[in-house]
């Protein structure tokens, strides 16, 4: 199972040709090998306007395996936030969410935010190459 974030989202539904498309379409292919989590299905569904695409979009996503981020999560991502800061880091506390989700699940991340790319090299997220 791969943690999809919120970045490739927004290009698949806004952009068919963006760069991390095939991916995110190769996942889905054949077995569905996609998960998301609260945050990422709270920011997708809060950026569509369109009432239509909104009902079809959310129609589509609840079908996707859910990672709970529940108390163990959010202290794995207070944990994470802290760390990063006393390395002089900063990112937002959404990233460190969505990443402790992904640690917590024992899940790679696919996505397109360098945040996560900094996580990654300081703590145990693995990326989805």
């Amino acid at each position: 199972m791969v943690l999809v974030d919120t970045s490739v989202w927004v290009d698949f539904f806004r952009n068919p040709a963006a760069d991390y498309n095939y991916r995110l379409e190769g996942l889905i292919r054949g077995q569905n090998r996609v998960a998301i989590c609260g945050i990422v299905l709270q920011e997708i569904l809060q950026g569509i306007r369109d009432r239509e695409s909104y009902q079809v979009t959310r129609q589509r996503l609840l079908f996707l395996p859910f990672f709970e981020a529940g108390r163990e999560v959010h202290l794995l991502a207070a944990s994470l936030y802290r760390d990063l800061r006393k390395k002089g880091i900063t990112v937002p506390s959404t990233d460190a969410l969505i990443a402790a989700a992904a640690i917590h699940h024992g899940s790679p991340i696919l996505s397109g935010d360098q945040h996560f790319v900094v996580i990654a090299a300081n703590s145990q997220l693995q990326l989805f190459a």
